[in-house]
C-alpha cells in the first residue's frame, strides 16, 4: 500500500484513491483477470496507469478510437511514463520506428487499436516481449461494436492466449450485468474481479422532455442552446440532423461546431480541438463518433435530440456532463418516431445466412485445396464485405473450427456446411434478439413518468438499492407537492406539466 501511494503522489500528483480505484489495483498486482464499471470521470485509466509502473514487462491498452490513443498518449508522456502508440494517423516511418521501441522492450505502455493489436504485424513484433497486462478499454464496445462495426474487438481473447495469458483488465462506464456476462465471455477472463461503481453520478440532473413533432423538438432545442450554459453536447442519430442542426444553430447565431464520422480528419480535429478549447464555450453537435474519451471536465449539459439505441449508450454519453462535480443537465428530446432510425440500425445488423453462406463456402474452398486466405481475398471472392467477413471468421474462431497463422486462415477439419451456416445464423438471430431488447430499455425509460430516472437506471444496470435522486424531471414535482403539504397548503400546481426548467419546458401531461 506504501508503495502504490508513493507512485500515487510522486508519478500523477494524487494524495488517494477514487471510489474502487484500490480495489481494481489491487486485484491487478495480484495478477487477477479484472472487469471494471467505473462512471465516466471516475479515473479508469489510472488503475492500469499505475500498475504498469511496478510490474515488470509491458503492459499494451487497446482503446477504439484514435483520439482515445492520442490523449492518453499524451498524458502519459507529461507524467514521464515511456509510451508508444500505434494507430493509423502515424506515417510508415513513425509506426516503424514505434514497432522497433516495443520489441526492444524499452516502453511500459503501448497503445494500439483493436484492429492493430490483432494484426500480424504486431503479433510478430512483440512475440519475444512479456506482456504483464493486456487492457481492454471501453470494453462494452466486445457486446455493442464486436459482432459487426468491428470485429477485432471478438478476437482479443485469442490475443491473450498468444501473450501468453497475462492478466487482463477490462474497463467501461456502462455495462448491465447481461453485457457483463459477454465481456467476460469473449474475452476469456479467467475467475475474474468484478468491481462495478454506481453508473449515475449525484450531480447529473435526468430530464426527458417530450415533442410531437419535428418542429417542436427544435423549437425546444434552440431553447435550451440559448439559455444554458455552454460548454454543451447534442447528440444526433444521423449525419444529415447534425448538418441540418449544425446550419439552425448557425441562423441562430449560437456558436457551434459539428462532428460526424463523413467530416474529413482536418474538418474533426478542427472542430474537436474548438471545443475542448478552455476559453471557447460552445455547443458541440454530433453523431456518437463524438465523445469516447473526451476528457473535458465542464461539460454543462449533454441533449439527446434524438434516443440513442439503449439505455447504456445513453447513460455512457450523458455521463460526460459535468466530470468537474458540479450540476450538469442531461437531457432527451423524445419523440417515439425517432424509434425507427434506430430500428433502421438493427435490420444492418449482424451477417444475413447468405453471407454467412457466401463465407463458410469460400473458406471450406481454399483449405479444401491446402490454402490458407486472409479476410480481404475472402471478402473479394465472397462479395460479402471485409467487415462482415471478419465478423463470420471470429464466429468460426468461437467455435474452434479455424486456425490464424499470420493473419490467414484455415479450417481445421472438414465441415458440413450447412451445420456451420446454422450455428452461426442461429447465433446472430440471439444477437438481434438482444439489440431489440437493448432498444426497449431506453424507450421504457422515456415512457418512464412515474419513477426517479436514477433509480429506473439504477435498477437496469443492477446498481444496488438505489435510492431517489430528488433533482430529476419525476422527483423534483412530487418533491414540491410533498414541501406545500408540509406547509398546510392546497394541492397547488399540476405537478410535471406546470414545471418550466431552465431553457424548455418539462414533459407535459
Amino acid at each position: 500500500m506504501a508503495q502504490m501511494l508513493e507512485v500515487l503522489r510522486r508519478q500523477f500528483g494524487l494524495r488517494h484513491f477514487r471510489p474502487g480505484q484500490e480495489e481494481i489495483i489491487r486485484a491487478v498486482l495480484d495478477g487477477k483477470d479484472t472487469l471494471a464499471v467505473l462512471p465516466t470521470g471516475g479515473g479508469k485509466s489510472l488503475t492500469y496507469q499505475l500498475p504498469a509502473l511496478l510490474m515488470e514487462g509491458t503492459t499494451v491498452v487497446v482503446s477504439p478510437l484514435i483520439a482515445l490513443i492520442r490523449d492518453q498518449f499524451e498524458k502519459l508522456r507529461a507524467t514521464g511514463v515511456e509510451t508508444v502508440r500505434v494507430d493509423s494517423s502515424l506515417t510508415g516511418t513513425q509506426k516503424e520506428e514505434a514497432l522497433d521501441l516495443i520489441e526492444a522492450g524499452e516502453q511500459k505502455v503501448v497503445l494500439i487499436t483493436p484492429e492493430g493489436a490483432t494484426g500480424p504485424v504486431f503479433k510478430k513484433r512483440v512475440a519475444n516481449r512479456e506482456i504483464s497486462l493486456l487492457v481492454v478499454d471501453e470494453a462494452h464496445c466486445v457486446s455493442e461494436w464486436g459482432h459487426d462495426f468491428r470485429p477485432a474487438y471478438l478476437a482479443l481473447g485469442a490475443l491473450a492466449e498468444e501473450f501468453g495469458r497475462p492478466s487482463v483488465l477490462a474497463l467501461t462506464a456502462t455495462a448491465p450485468p447481461q453485457v457483463r456476462e459477454e465481456i467476460i465471455k469473449r474475452l476469456g477472463l479467467v475467475d475474474p474481479t468484478v468491481v462495478v461503481r454506481p453508473v449515475a453520478r449525484p450531480n447529473l440532473r435526468f430530464e426527458v422532455n417530450d415533442c410531437e413533432n419535428e418542429d417542436e423538438k427544435r423549437r425546444e432545442l434552440i431553447q435550451y442552446l440559448r439559455r444554458l450554459r455552454r460548454p454543451g453536447i447534442v447528440y444526433c442519430s444521423t449525419v444529415k440532423d447534425v448538418e441540418e442542426l449544425g446550419a439552425l444553430c448557425k441562423l441562430a447565431r449560437i456558436p457551434a461546431e459539428i462532428y460526424h464520422g463523413r467530416l474529413t480528419k482536418a474538418e474533426r480535429d478542427h472542430a474537436h480541438k474548438r471545443f475542448m478549447s478552455s476559453g471557447k464555450r460552445i455547443v458541440m453537435i454530433a453523431t456518437s463518433a463524438f465523445g469516447l474519451g473526451v476528457d473535458k471536465s465542464d461539460i454543462r449539459y449533454v441533449i439527446h435530440y434524438q434516443v440513442p439505441g439503449s439505455l447504456e449508450a445513453y447513460v455512457q454519453e450523458a455521463g460526460r456532463a459535468g466530470r468537474d462535480g458540479l450540476a450538469a443537465r442531461c437531457i432527451l428530446l423524445w419523440d417515439p418516431k425517432d424509434i425507427s432510425v434506430q430500428r433502421h440500425f438493427l435490420s444492418e445488423g449482424p451477417a444475413t445466412r447468405s453471407q454467412i453462406k457466401k463465407v463458410v463456402q469460400g473458406l471450406s474452398a481454399w483449405s479444401t485445396d491446402g490454402r490458407a486466405v486472409d479476410p480481404a481475398t475472402l471478402a473479394m471472392a465472397t462479395e460479402v464485405g471485409v467487415t462482415r467477413t471478419k465478423a463470420i471468421l471470429e464466429g468460426l474462431r468461437e467455435a474452434d473450427l479455424i486456425a490464424e497463422t499470420d493473419g490467414e486462415f484455415e479450417l481445421q477439419q472438414e465441415i458440413e456446411i450447412s451445420e456451420v451456416v446454422q450455428l452461426l445464423s442461429k447465433g446472430n438471430e440471439e444477437r438481434k434478439t438482444t439489440d431489440r431488447r437493448r432498444l426497449d430499455s431506453i424507450i421504457n425509460y422515456a415512457n418512464n413518468d412515474s419513477e426517479c430516472r436514477v433509480i429506473h437506471i439504477r435498477r437496469y444496470f443492477e446498481d444496488g438499492e438505489p435510492r431517489a435522486c430528488g433533482v430529476c424531471d419525476v422527483c423534483e414535482p412530487k418533491l414540491r407537492r410533498r414541501r406545500r403539504r408540509s406547509k398546510g397548503g392546497g394541492s397547488g400546481g399540476s405537478g410535471r406539466g406546470s414545471r418550466r426548467p431552465e431553457g424548455g419546458r418539462g414533459r407535459r401531461d
